[in-house]
């Protein structure tokens, strides 16, 4: 427990001052009831080494199970990253910053700002008011300043806003760790609009700073305009940053379905400019592209990327695979994520690139490529099992359908099975030219045979031996980079097979 052992009497003392007023002695780590049988130790809330006093005043009872993950950090921290990992759990990972401020119990204060119009902005709540110097920022054309806020000021920018990202658990724990011991040397980015201030930026390193009891953090605020033109501006000028420092300039990638939900806010207010500026005859995909060149900032790459990402949150909405697909690349709790979909399984499925077609012509797959990805998603689910997938927990032993559900779905299984999908389509819709080889499912619904013939490759491709065999090796391989395709050559389930049932 650390360097000075206490007596049985000293140990009688902590129990009874831990005793709730139910009677009821509780974990100090977990908040879970100790029971007689149950493995206890005292520890020190804070140890010698940090300055932990040495009386019992110091000393706590803890579950055996939870202080074994104490190292050397204070049970506080413990405690902290056991409610953090079940708040994770219980939020499926879809943990933003409002939840960490909710969980120290920081509610969001309203403030009212004054602005002199001149050098200083004025910031204040019912209890406290702070006075601030104004600086311009020349290329956004507007105000901001340098702030030390409470953090009851702060809200997390996700509503139709600049920050929609989840919280990564990994990297909340490191960030608060360092924080304790080290000066956060660049601050957090917001804005502020009506009286509220919204982080879009920093997200991470606010977490941990609300983790560690900080009341206040350091802030660079940009002030929104108050008409509704300049509002936007502001919005979709900081919306390219951001996207681009994430991206090509990213320190803490974005998840990919992220990307798509930022694109698709700008696409909606964008869109509405487009349709109003160019006539009927003038909307396709690859028109509202060329508009997008002219009119904004948005680089080639950042405009195709805007169509891209639209054709894909289309389709994942209506697929049954949708339920199946995690935002965050690393979520254990999913089969799979939407890097993974979009990197391997849409390439193969989906036309991905702007069409020519006038929208609602006769030219116009769109819809009927959704209708398309639908119907094979079904099929994917059903044969590769999906529904089977459970995520893997301590002492948990798998069911043979669980088992190859897992394997199926196995990233390094989806890298290799996923490409097949093209030959699949080619071969079940007959294609011959090199515009359908190109467009797969951008075209006529599919019809029952097709749907029938796909089922068939399909049946071969997840009934195949290579999923159910024992041998601990396979999972080695799939896991191992760039071994995949020699596993699966190796136990011949090749996309000749696939197709013909032949080796």
């Amino acid at each position: 427990m650390g360097i000075r052992q206490i007596s049985d009497r000293e140990k009688e003392i902590v129990k009874r001052n831990q005793t709730g007023s139910d009677g009821v002695l509780r974990c100090f780590i977990s908040g879970e009831i100790i029971n007689d049988t149950d493995e206890i130790e005292y520890d020190h809330v804070t140890a010698f080494s940090y300055d932990g006093p040495s009386d019992i005043v110091n000393v706590k009872v803890v579950l055996k199970e939870y202080n074994r993950r104490k190292r050397d950090q204070t049970l506080y921290e413990v405690r902290d990253q056991i409610f953090i990992q079940r708040l994770y759990e219980n939020r499926q990972n879809n943990v933003k910053l409002q939840d960490i401020l909710e969980y120290k119990g920081q509610k969001n204060i309203s403030i009212a700002t004054i602005n002199d119009h001149n050098s200083h902005i004025i910031l204040k709540d019912h209890s406290q008011e702070k006075n601030y110097q104004l600086l311009h920022d020349d290329i956004l054309e507007v105000d901001y300043f340098y702030a030390r806020i409470p953090i009851t000021w702060v809200q997390n920018d996700d509503q139709e806003g600049l920050q929609p990202r989840v919280i990564d658990q990994k990297r909340l724990f490191e960030l608060a760790k360092h924080l304790k011991r080290h000066p956060q040397l660049a601050p957090a980015i917001a804005r502020l609009v009506n009286n509220k201030i919204y982080l879009f930026d920093g997200q991470h390193k606010t977490a941990a700073q609300i983790l560690n009891g900080q009341k206040e953090i350091d802030c660079k605020i940009f002030i929104s305009p108050n008409s509704d033109e300049g509002k936007r501006k502001l919005f979709d000028s900081l919306m390219v940053t951001n996207l681009d420092a994430h991206s090509k300039l990213r320190q803490v990638p974005f998840y990919n379905s992220t990307l798509i939900e930022r694109f698709s806010v700008i696409y909606k207010e964008i869109w509405e400019d487009f349709t109003g500026a160019e006539p009927g005859s003038n909307h396709s995909e690859d028109n509202f592209l060329q508009y997008l060149l002219k009119k904004t900032n948005f680089s080639r790459s950042q405009a195709n990327e805007i169509i891209r990402s639209m054709i894909i949150e289309a389709n994942i909405a209506s697929s049954p695979l949708k339920k199946y697909i995690a935002e965050a690349s690393k979520d254990k709790n999913y089969p799979t994520s939407i890097d993974i979909v979009r990197s391997y399984i849409l390439p193969n499925c989906i036309y991905l690139f702007p069409s020519k077609a006038l929208f609602d012509s006769a030219a116009d797959y769109r819809n009927n490529e959704t209708s398309n990805f639908s119907s094979l998603s079904k099929v994917i689910s059903e044969k590769s099992n999906i529904e089977k997938w459970i995520p893997i927990k301590r002492n948990t032993n798998l069911t043979s359908e669980q088992n190859k559900a897992r394997r199926i779905w196995h990233k390094g299984s989806v890298m290799t099975w996923g490409p097949m999908l093209k030959d699949i389509l080619i071969n079940a819709c007959n294609m011959k030219t090199t515009n359908e080889m190109e467009k797969l499912l951008y075209r006529q619904i599919l019809s029952k045979d097709q749907i029938d013939r796909i089922e068939t490759y399909l049946e071969r491709l997840f009934y195949h031996n290579i999923w159910d065999d024992p041998n601990p090796e396979i999972d080695k391989l799939l896991a191992a980079s760039g071994k995949q395709e020699d596993l699966f050559n190796k136990y011949l389930l090749t996309i000749n097979y696939v197709l013909t049932g032949n080796p």
